[in-house]
């Protein structure tokens, strides 16, 4: 099974793929891109996430992706959520080219089921680290622990991409939780 994951931000997005053999999981790639919000507009960092998010699909689409999944976003005002959605449009953009649809997460509210249209970041936190409130060196920590894997990451969000790979596969069952 592979798993392509996006922590997805207008600033500086990461992407991870994890293959999963036997309920093992490993780090196959890593990948991310740094915009400018001093020096350029929204509408171009978007079309910079598009176009990066795009050669990395390109590059590994080859062996396929059995889920495309991603980061929940709910922000307080359009100042936090605008960066975000359009980042999330120009990813969309890049997967929709070669096919890929993101899977939807199911979450159970107190009335009835929800579905969002990505893993909330607290639950990410909850199912790969086992608090809510990690920080991003506990989260880095954990996928290393899950994965194996000794290089270096660049920056947090690939990382944190990493986990929301994982966070899919420990809901669905496709690997053990640490410590279980």
């Amino acid at each position: 099974m592979r798993v392509l994951s996006f922590d997805t931000s207008l600033s500086l997005p990461g992407a991870s793929i994890i293959e999963v053999k036997n309920g093992n999981p490993r780090i196959i790639a890593l990948s991310h891109v740094k915009t400018d919000s001093k020096t350029q507009s929204h509408a171009l960092r978007a079309d910079i996430v598009e176009s990066w998010a795009t050669l990395f699909v390109a590059e590994h689409i080859g062996k396929g992706f059995d889920v495309l999944i991603r980061e929940d976003f709910h922000g307080q005002s359009s100042t936090q959520n605008y960066p975000v959605f359009a980042a999330w449009s120009g990813v969309e953009r890049a997967t929709d080219k070669f096919g890929l649809k993101f899977a939807k997460w199911q979450e159970d509210g107190k009335a009835r089921k929800k579905t969002l249209l990505g893993i909330p970041q607290s639950k990410v936190k909850l199912l790969v680290v086992g608090k809510g409130k990690a920080e991003k060196i506990e989260v880095e920590d954990a996928v290393r622990k899950y994965t194996g894997y000794t290089g270096e990451f660049a920056t947090f969000d690939e990382s944190d991409a990493t986990a929301i790979g994982l966070a899919y596969l420990i809901r669905e069952g496709l690997i053990k939780a640490e410590g279980k």
